[in-house]
């Protein structure tokens, strides 16, 4: 009993002694060059620019004049609120509906006008 008693003494006397040479300075200095912040917003700008150029679309076709029109009109007629727009790339012309900033909701879309139109796919463009 007197061993153990005088073990835990120790022990507790050690412990006690001993932290204040293993503890940590709470006080942290960081040295960072001035070049840092002004090279972030730079980044921050430059998505800032890209977020604002690009959108997505669903391309529906892309191919002769009389089927893009037919589509396009089909899709006008079934999808009333999804703006269509019907353009020309040499040597084809393209059915594209739709403009999303949010890639989700363009999916959400696409699942919704691929029944109606199964080659329909989602266009990352950019202005």
């Amino acid at each position: 009993m007197i061993n153990n008693l005088s073990n835990s003494l120790f022990l507790l006397m050690f412990f006690t002694f001993i932290r204040p040479v293993f503890s940590q300075n709470l006080k942290i200095n960081i040295k960072q060059n001035d070049k840092i912040d002004s090279l972030l917003n730079k980044k921050i700008e430059l998505d800032r620019e890209i977020y604002e150029k690009t959108y997505f679309t669903l391309q529906l076709y892309y191919g002769n004049l009389t089927t893009a029109d037919e589509i396009s009109n089909k899709c006008k007629s079934e999808f009333p609120n999804l703006p269509v727009n019907l353009s020309f790339e040499t040597p084809n012309y393209k059915v594209q509906a739709g403009f999303y900033k949010d890639k989700l909701i363009g999916l959400k879309t696409l699942d919704t006008v691929r029944k109606v139109f199964p080659d329909a796919f989602l266009l990352k463009k950019t202005n």
